[in-house]
């Protein structure tokens, strides 16, 4: 791809196979890390201690519902027909008697929660392996996610098609502080990584990789079992994850 050509002149080529721009990854790692610790540690800080756990739920399963919009889209794209119908009655249930997504309702009616993007429809129609890629800002990516993003953000996301810039900065900052509260916990265990920068790769890699697998939409799980995640990454082939 076009991204991977430009990349190639600004760094150094890594040893793993799966990060060919393993220099230039770690110096945005190190500029992340330092943005996070600066701009998004401290006001997630400060929203984990102010509003209780029920509040923070609320605000969570609202962005998760605005997220079913790209998610759907996808399901369509995907050609999984199944999967567009249910999140589909998710979007409507949810937004309807959840109260605009506040309250997920949706479970109780045994449509459990999904997520799809533009990054696994590439992946399915054949962009499998795609090197990885640090996004300013954003964090851990590959090309083709990176690319995903962005052209689905354009296309379909929800945030562009409101009118007011106040209103959309608004929502995509309160959005960034409820996904990096989620994170204290997690931080426990890049904290005792050898390598932090090779603990999330491999972390993301594995993860993506068995979403692609095809494992997430068999069983509608949004989030997966680190163990289930590790064999399916190591037995799939032609996908990101190097061994």
């Amino acid at each position: 791809m076009a991204g991977s050509l430009a990349l190639a002149g600004c760094a150094t080529k890594g040893t793993n196979p799966a990060d060919p721009y393993e220099p230039f990854n770690r110096k945005v790692y190190k500029f992340n890390s330092t943005f996070d610790k600066i701009f998004l540690k401290p006001p997630a800080k400060l929203y984990k201690a102010v509003f209780p756990a029920f509040v923070r739920k609320g605000v969570n399963n609202f962005y998760n519902n605005l997220d079913l919009i790209p998610t759907v889209g996808n399901d369509v794209l995907q050609a999984e027909g199944k999967w567009a119908i249910r999140d589909t009655w998710r979007f409507i249930i949810n937004s309807s008697l959840g109260i605009g997504g506040l309250v997920d309702v949706a479970q109780t009616f045994g449509l459990q929660p999904h997520s799809n993007d533009l990054g696994l429809t590439l992946a399915k129609w054949g962009d499998k392996h795609s090197p990885y890629l640090v996004l300013p800002f954003l964090g851990p990516s590959t090309i083709r996610d990176g690319a995903g993003w962005l052209f689905q953000f354009a296309l379909y996301s929800p945030y562009v098609y409101i009118n007011e810039d106040a209103v959309v900065y608004s929502l995509l900052a309160l959005r960034y502080v409820d996904l990096r509260s989620q994170l204290f916990d997690t931080e426990r265990l890049m904290d005792e990584a050898l390598d932090k920068y090779s603990f999330m790769r491999d972390a993301y890699l594995q993860h993506r990789n068995y979403l692609i697998s095809g494992a997430e939409q068999d069983n509608g799980a949004l989030y997966v079992d680190d163990e289930k995640a590790d064999a399916k990454a190591a037995s799939t082939a032609g996908s990101d994850y190097v061994e």
